[in-house]
């Protein structure tokens, strides 16, 4: 069953909150030893057919893939193969569809939940879904693979203007790459990373402005 590829299986290898999710530059390095490709867009790596939303603060991966609900549904099952494999146990609120065949019916007649697991000081969670109905939009079969410090609170951190100045003035290329995709910053550290020095950081920052002025008035674009 597990035909998940070698850039997934190294991210879970590497999932640890004292050096993968330790802070960005941790991050990047760590993803690209994995084998993932950094996009233009702050925090976003691809390997074919998946991607990966990350971010430095505080230090996470979101891991996504979407086809065919067969190729969702395999995928999914081996990536808790080896969440159980690698963990020991994993936890559910809902039915525990990581025991499921590809093909079992309870697919599209149960309501499926978080598959949750912890190792090496990381929260690891995992959903699949079908096509899904999304206003008028039709979402295509998908699976969200997360992993996150267990030290992080659930809402997240807060907004740190001071912190971001100092990442502005202090930090290097990729946390100043990683800063530009903070959903919420002053209006200087903004104007100061369009006009950073570096261009990978200057294209992230354009990138982000042009996802913001377009989500003022709308629901965001998907991952």
């Amino acid at each position: 069953m597990n035909d998940l590829p070698e850039a997934v299986l190294a991210l879970l290898d590497a999932a640890d909150a004292d050096t993968l999710l330790r802070d960005g530059e941790a991050l990047a390095a760590g993803l690209a030893d994995a084998g993932w490709t950094p996009e233009v867009e702050s925090g976003r790596f691809r390997i074919d057919g998946w991607d990966i939303v990350s971010s430095a603060w505080a230090p996470s991966v979101s891991v996504f893939f979407e086809g065919d609900a067969t190729a969702v549904r395999r995928n999914a099952l081996a990536l808790a193969s080896v969440l159980r494999r690698t963990t020991g146990t994993v936890r559910t609120e809902g039915p525990e569809w990581s025991a499921w065949t590809v093909d079992d019916e309870r697919w599209d007649a149960e309501d499926i939940d978080w598959l949750e697991a912890t190792a090496r000081g990381v929260l690891l969670h995992l959903y699949a879904a079908g096509e899904t109905e999304a206003g008028p939009e039709t979402l295509p079969a998908h699976l969200q693979l997360s992993l996150a410090r267990a030290d992080t609170p659930s809402e997240g951190l807060p907004r740190d203007d001071d912190r971001a100045r100092r990442v502005l003035r202090e930090g290097s290329v990729v946390d100043r790459w990683f800063l530009a995709g903070e959903r919420e910053l002053p209006d200087d550290v903004i104007a100061a990373l369009e006009d950073d020095p570096d261009s990978r950081v200057r294209a992230a920052a354009e990138s982000e402005r042009w996802y913001r002025e377009r989500t003022l008035a709308g629901p965001p674009p998907a991952p």
